[in-house]
């Protein structure tokens, strides 16, 4: 990405006829300046930062939503066969890429994270930003398809490669951009086009969205069910050690109560005759594995004694030391619910939410909430949030280990941090005005990229880490100063 935004900014230079360059950026009243002003403003707040050198890196981070408006936005309008050049190469590169990635999914080839998830085998990216890019890519051959400007497998064979991706990753922002994307894409479609199929295709998308409602109910309804709702009058296990019980914990696993009928002694004792991994320590994927032995047990039935334990076949031992669960095999998707689910009922009874992901994030919002109240008006300047953020952590007690002392996962709050009120509502009235200029022929595309944004904005830091910064302001540019009559013309 830097050798490409370089490339780009050299070849400006190189070309020179500045004039006519500045005459095009007049010719458009200066939009491409106003686009640029995501970048400027932040560049205006400088003297507000702290840390000189943190907020200069920030401010290189963001360098993409300078140097693209002013190349783009400078040039003449796109010809057909530069569109299409352009379109492809996309689709080329993120072919290559979900190939790529896909074999580092089936171990076929290395990742670089260890965490024991599918995440791991987003290797390019963060998995919040490349799913985001697959959302993207996804609508961008619908659109296509629709309008009829490409070919029809080709659309079908990327799209369904597309929509495997974004499945097996599972990230849940990104699926619920996806169908909330479709949504208001789908009455948007309903609005603008006259297409004698229309009762096909809006017969095809109410049964998606039925189904979709339809399997979300029987996995959340899953994970709530109980299938044996009496609670265990047992005192003692069969080897005599007293049981532990919680019967004010109603956390189940595959329909059975967890916290009851526990005996960690004896269960420590035989656990580590038959594993190399040790009951106190951490299974596969870095979780505790007593916690996890205690899950897989409840998920079948078992006590959590040597009884139960003696009852797992040597396959249930490899599923437990991998960091399995449960003895039901959940898809991707189910298991990120579940797990969403369970941290939802995790926060009623702990604060101690390391390694939860949603209930992290609402400790990171809290935290970004206090220090912005801290400095309400014009907030720290570029990079604000990153110094702040440290300070916070060493003077409050968030329960956050190190590792999971992170930013806001929020754009809008760390914009809020960074820029302050006054600084924040410039930066919105930019971005709003700005996005008031699109055609309204690609409005079909062009509404799913704003909302997809959103979700990303909502859930992760974008703007602060090159890669979301220029999938941004590289796809928000093209559609912004795309011009259906020079299409015309060519």
């Amino acid at each position: 990405m830097s050798i490409s935004l370089i490339g780009l900014f050299l070849n400006w230079i190189i070309e020179l006829d500045f004039k006519r360059k500045w005459k095009k950026i007049k010719e458009r009243r200066y939009f491409p300046l106003l686009l640029a002003g995501l970048f400027l403003v932040e560049l205006f707040w400088l003297p507000f930062s702290e840390d000189l050198l943190i907020c200069l890196n920030v401010l290189r981070i963001k360098l993409p939503l300078l140097l693209l408006p002013i190349i783009l936005g400078s040039k003449d309008n796109f010809q057909k066969t530069e569109w299409k050049a352009i379109i492809s190469s996309f689709f080329v590169g993120l072919l290559i890429s979900t190939f790529w990635v896909y074999l580092v999914s089936i171990d076929i080839l290395p990742t670089k994270k260890t965490s024991g998830t599918i995440r791991d085998a987003s290797i390019f990216m963060s998995h919040l930003r490349y799913s985001a890019l697959l959302s993207l890519a996804f609508f961008l051959v619908l659109f296509l398809a629709i309008k009829r400007w490409a070919n029809n497998i080709f659309c079908l064979f990327f799209g369904l490669c597309m929509g495997f991706l974004i499945i097996k990753f599972s990230t849940l922002t990104a699926i619920l951009g996806l169908f909330v994307a479709l949504t208001i894409g789908f009455f948007i479609w309903l609005t603008l086009e006259n297409s004698f199929n229309k009762k096909i295709i809006s017969l095809f998308f109410i049964t998606f969205f039925v189904v979709s409602a339809s399997y979300l109910y029987a996995i959340v309804n899953e994970f709530y069910h109980i299938k044996k709702k009496e609670r265990s009058e047992k005192t003692y296990s069969v080897n005599g050690e007293k049981y532990i019980f919680d019967f004010d914990n109603t956390f189940t696993e595959n329909g059975y109560y967890l916290w009851e009928n526990i005996a960690p002694k004896e269960l420590e004792k035989e656990w580590n005759k038959v594993s190399e991994l040790s009951f106190k320590g951490k299974d596969q994927k870095g979780q505790k594995l007593k916690a996890t032995l205690y899950r897989f047990l409840t998920s079948k039935g078992l006590n959590k004694d040597s009884l139960g334990l003696s009852k797992l076949l040597e396959k249930d031992i490899k599923l437990v030391e991998s960091g399995c669960t449960s003895v039901i095999i959940y898809n991707n998707l189910e298991k990120r619910i579940r797990s969403l689910l369970y941290e939802m009922e995790f926060a009623k009874k702990n604060t101690n939410v390391n390694n939860q992901t949603m209930n992290q994030r609402l400790v990171f919002w809290k935290a970004g909430l206090d220090i912005f109240l801290n400095q309400p008006i014009f907030g720290y300047g570029p990079g604000g949030a990153k110094t702040q953020y440290k300070k916070y952590y060493k003077n409050q007690n968030t329960h956050l280990i190190k590792s999971n002392q992170l930013l806001a996962h929020n754009q809008f709050i760390t914009q809020a941090i960074n820029l302050g009120t006054l600084g924040t509502i410039l930066w919105l009235f930019v971005l709003a005005y700005s996005f008031l200029k699109v055609e309204k022929e690609i409005f079909m595309f062009f509404i799913p990229y704003l909302i997809l944004m959103l979700f990303a904005f909502m859930s992760d830091d974008m703007l602060e880490v090159q890669a979301g910064a220029t999938i941004f302001s590289f796809i928000g540019t093209l559609l912004l100063f795309y011009n259906s009559k020079s299409l015309e013309a060519s």
